[in-house]
């Protein structure tokens, strides 16, 4: 089933146009209507449709700004488009035939006009696939590991680095490779995606998730119909970019962690507040929760506690102090709470654990 996109600024067209004919009957489904050219941009990102139906005249974005945009912007250059317009016009018919546009029709659309180039069109999508499932069958035998040439290897370290220019110098470099191998894009695709793989293996390491990175969908999922090495780089350099500011970030979350929990190692005994600790290291007091949360996999005040139980049990192995004293050297204000959290943890009391101890 192939995918259309409808813009229209008319509201009649985008509830009418897609009630018009059964549209499965021929193979497609409406995947998306938009206002304008703009409202169809922001919906190319969530779902990118097999044929594009657009209105000319519309506020913000006129159907051309859309056109223009899928075709230089994204290098889309077979996307099929079908232009709708009440204008009966040569120099709009004229400018459509310049952007490789299927057809012009002229409103109220004809239902067997529409169908027919439907069909056409349907041909064309059909033959495209057949093409890379050509492609695809042999991929298995292909003798190039792309996974192993060392501007892949490289091209991972520019990501860890968050080094912009050189990760498309390195993208550059790889699809120059692809490109003397004369690979079907249906391959750079299959090899884009299994470098995407490693990349997304590093983040989800550093404890980020894979959602982070918005763009990764777009390089899986293009349609065949739309596949050209251009296309696949531009997407794949949006990808490789996003996740190494991405990593970065990651990385400096856990340095700022790594911090905090250095500083609990050394002053555990104090009073210590998640608050104090976002002020002394200049962050949003819930955000850093979050993170320690996430980094560590436990709550602020649990780790502080944990710190504080780990020295009270050196205490006790290693000193005769009183029981109270211990509770106070490790941040116990209030000694029979101290002996119920140290039970919880260790399942005895601080004096049974000396006494084990002390027989070991």
């Amino acid at each position: 089933m192939y995918k259309v996109m409808i813009v229209d600024d008319e509201p009649s067209i985008r509830t009418g146009l897609p009630k018009l004919i059964d549209w499965e009957a021929y193979d497609f489904s409406i995947s998306a209507v938009a206002r304008n050219g703009k409202d169809a941009v922001q919906k190319l990102k969530l779902d990118y449709p097999d044929l594009i139906i657009t209105d000319i005249k519309m506020p913000i974005m006129d159907g051309f700004g859309l056109i223009h945009y899928i075709r230089n912007t994204l290098n889309d250059h077979k996307m099929p488009f079908i232009i709708l317009s009440g204008y009966d016009e040569f120099e709009y018919a004229k400018r459509a035939l310049q952007y490789n546009v299927k057809s012009y029709l002229i409103k109220p659309v004809d239902e067997e006009e529409l169908i027919a180039l439907l069909c056409g069109i349907r041909k064309e999508l059909s033959q495209d696939d057949s093409f890379a499932g050509f492609y695809r069958q042999r991929v298995k035998s292909f003798n190039h590991n792309y996974q192993e040439i060392e501007e892949f290897q490289l091209l991972t370290e520019a990501i860890e680095n968050n080094q912009a220019d050189e990760v498309k110098r390195l993208i550059d470099l790889i699809f120059h490779r692809f490109a003397e191998e004369k690979l079907h894009p249906n391959l750079v695709q299959i090899h884009l995606g299994n470098f995407l793989m490693k990349v997304l293996t590093l983040i989800k390491e550093l404890g980020g998730t894979a959602e982070a990175i918005e763009s990764k969908e777009k390089l899986l999922a293009v349609h065949v119909s739309n596949l050209n090495a251009a296309r696949l780089k531009n997407i794949f350099t949006e990808v490789a970019l996003a996740a190494a500011g991405y990593l970065e970030k990651l990385k400096k979350s856990c340095r700022i962690i790594n911090r905090v929990k250095q500083y609990v190692e050394k002053y555990y005994y104090k009073n210590l507040k998640l608050k104090d600790m976002a002020e002394l290291f200049y962050i949003n007091p819930a955000y850093l929760g979050q993170l320690f949360k996430r980094e560590t996999g436990m709550l602020f005040s649990h780790y502080v506690n944990e710190q504080r139980l780990e020295n009270a049990k050196k205490l006790l192995a290693r000193t005769d102090l009183p029981i109270y004293q211990i509770a106070e050297r490790v941040g116990y204000k209030n000694v029979d709470y101290f002996i119920y959290k140290f039970k919880e943890k260790e399942k005895c009391t601080p004096m049974e654990y000396k006494n084990k101890q002390t027989k070991a």
